[in-house]
């Protein structure tokens, strides 16, 4: 069986290196592979934003700045610009009327820090009003642009509103790492313990198979993402596996690329450390930028700011690696995209001095740093042995944070009044929020190896540099780490008024040997902070066990903290065409609360719509067939059963 074929048809690692030809450096293009394989097409070319990985959330009316690359020769006075619905009924596309071109403009979204070309062409259109009876709704849209010569489009990259609401509904989905073979091995796991098979077999099916069924995990963490129907999803980093054959980083590409366009809201993605690593002359970063954009850029939706960090911010050499044998996965932000982020979140407070901002990363600045690892500089003059020295520390630190500028990029979220901070990489849920100068209460998932619940207090300060060592950030702070009463950390995380709310996610593929699942929370525009009590869920002990390959390891006493990720497969929405003229929409809710969402009904293009138990949110009508938004409340761990009918003309 040809190499390719066989990828595609398991998505099971390699375990040797392939051959790909020579190493890309950084800002180079990746090397053909010589595998047989295809190159990997870039899905980011002429049109530069908005993108699929960073869409535009405009209200309808609004302006909408469309980015091409500067060096692609576009004529901008030839520059059209129309919007085609990304799911449901195909209808018309909506025409968009071009306002301004202006040619030498510095990008909005794409930033010089990591030597990103941010010289584009910026062509302003308008976007109409609503006209729901020509098939222009509220929802999410592709965008395609045309001129002379030439066109590019982008999926999902439009999502137009009637309003942008002042406590949008977000959900976090973070470390799918697609790829990843160990979801076998915990299924394996769980098989002993269960003494059925069944775990294996169901994890190793939604690891495997077709292009259309791999990583089921995370395609079902993703359908219910779309049942609750959020206004955005932050996708925090390490999207794919990425490191133990390079050939095979083409392929989690694709399926990293497909699988986050089935998310029917708009989402904002960033790199982890897994989709930054350079395997065998394979730059991930550049495959990053090729396919979802820059790592790190900051967008306005409505009075929310959301600025987003690259905290795998490593040198090429840095990032080599094969298999385990990596120089890092741990987190690091340089000192140029650090001023970047001061400057970028100065220049929102002065314009919008009482806004509320959002802040995500992959890799967490509040965790307990380890103080043995003192490699923190860049590799200038000791390449090798700086890499060596940082990766024998990962079997110690699990290397959560081993570069530059922890202490730093906390004190430059909580100066700004960053109200959260969001993240993934350690595939566990963990919360803690800033209290005074340099104070975090913590709380985190008790997991197999911790045994029980763990309240630190980390205390850290500025002393400035040592002489001996001016440029090393452990020189420039000192830390402790207490132990924190458990009421007095509770109160911290619910207090809105303190500082940054750190808030990490578990992860959505079913690799690990924890439950896992997404995170959803409310953003307040309007009031002080975010508080993490709003967005837990209430896990009971039984729950946690069931879910738990260790079990006895977890604990619900912290449910009410919001400590917890919203459970995957624990919510389902299923239709059933009756006939031409009704479908029936079930919402199975396996949860304990009821939860509230919205799910897409295509029908007939009848002239009048009956939804039984629910509620029409609004009718794209097309050429001969409809798409109904239809909204819904599902009661705690029961089916709800939702009746959406076509009315002919009376």
């Amino acid at each position: 069986m040809e190499r390719r074929t066989f990828l595609r048809t398991t998505g099971l690692a390699l375990s040797g290196a392939a051959a790909t030809g020579t190493a890309a450096g950084d800002g180079e293009t990746n090397p053909t592979p010589v595998d047989g394989s295809e190159p990997y097409q870039p899905k980011i070319r002429t049109l530069r934003a908005p993108l699929a990985g960073v869409p535009a959330i405009e209200e309808a009316g609004d302006a909408l700045r469309v980015e091409l690359d500067a060096e692609a020769g576009v004529d901008p006075a030839t520059v059209t610009a129309r919007l085609v619905p990304s799911f449901g009924a195909v209808t018309t596309p909506t025409e968009l009327d071009r306002e301004t071109a202006t040619e030498g403009a510095t990008s909005e979204v794409w930033n010089a820090t990591e030597g990103e070309a941010d010289a584009v062409t910026a062509v302003e259109f308008r976007i109409p009003g609503l006209r729901p009876h020509e098939g222009f709704t509220p929802g999410l849209y592709d965008l395609e642009v045309s001129w002379d010569g030439g066109g590019d489009r982008q999926p999902r990259a439009v999502s137009v509103r009637e309003r942008i609401p002042d406590e949008p509904e977000v959900a976090v989905v973070a470390d799918p790492q697609l790829g990843d073979p160990r979801a076998g091995r915990s299924g394996f796991q769980e098989a002993q313990r269960e003494q059925s098979p069944e775990p294996f077999v169901t994890r190793t099916s939604r690891m495997a198979g077709t292009p259309t069924e791999r990583w089921g995990a995370t395609r079902r963490a993703i359908a219910e993402v779309n049942a609750l129907d959020p206004d955005l999803v932050l996708v925090a980093g390490d999207l794919t596996l990425g490191q133990d054959a390079p050939g095979k980083y083409y392929l989690e590409y694709e399926d990293a690329w497909s699988i986050l366009n089935e998310l029917r809201v708009p989402s904002f993605c960033t790199l982890g450390n897994h989709d930054g690593i350079v395997q065998g002359g394979v730059d991930g970063k550049r495959l990053y930028r090729e396919t979802f954009g820059p790592p790190s850029y900051s967008v306005d939706v409505g009075d929310l700011h959301l600025v987003v960090a690259d905290t795998f911010d490593w040198t090429y050499l840095d990032r080599l690696g094969g298999s385990a044998a990596v120089s890092t996965y741990g987190g690091q932000v340089r000192d140029a995209q650090l001023e970047w982020l001061r400057r970028d979140l100065a220049a929102y407070r002065e314009r919008n001095p009482d806004g509320t901002v959002l802040a995500m990363g992959h890799h967490n600045p509040s965790w307990i740093p380890d103080p043995e690892n003192r490699v923190r500089e860049e590799t200038d003059g000791r390449p090798v042995l700086e890499q060596v020295g940082r990766g024998s520390r990962y079997a110690e630190s699990g290397q959560l944070w081993t570069g530059e500028n922890q202490f730093a990029l906390r004190e430059t979220l909580d100066a700004f009044d960053v109200a959260a901070y969001v993240c993934g990489h350690s595939h566990r849920d963990r919360l803690a929020r800033t209290v005074g100068d340099g104070v975090a209460d913590v709380i985190e998932t008790p997991g197999p190896r911790s045994g029980g619940d763990r309240y630190n207090r980390v205390r850290y300060e500025r002393t400035g540099p040592s002489e001996s060592d001016p440029d090393g950030e452990y020189s420039e702070y000192d830390w402790t780490v207490e132990d924190a009463p458990a009421e007095a950390a509770l109160s911290t995380l619910s207090d809105t008024g303190a500082g940054t709310l750190y808030v990490n996610c578990t992860t959505t593929q079913s690799s690990t040997g924890q439950y896992w699942g997404f995170r959803p929370l409310t953003v307040d525009t309007e009031s002080e902070g975010i508080d993490p009590t709003d967005f837990g869920y209430p896990w009971t002990e039984a729950e946690l066990d069931e879910r738990a390959v260790s079990p006895g390891a977890w604990s619900a006493d912290l449910a009410a903290s919001g400590l917890y990720s919203h459970p995957s497969y624990r919510l389902a929405v299923q239709q059933r065409e009756v006939d031409a003229r009704e479908t029936v929409v079930e919402v199975t809710n396996d949860l304990a609360t009821p939860v509230a969402g919205a799910t897409l009904v295509t029908l007939p293009n009848y002239p009048g719509v009956r939804v039984e138990n629910g509620e029409a949110v609004w009718r794209r009508r097309g050429d001969g067939r409809q798409t109904v938004k239809v909204a819904f409340e599902a009661a705690a761990e029961a089916t709800t059963r939702i009746v959406v009918e076509g009315r002919p003309r009376r």
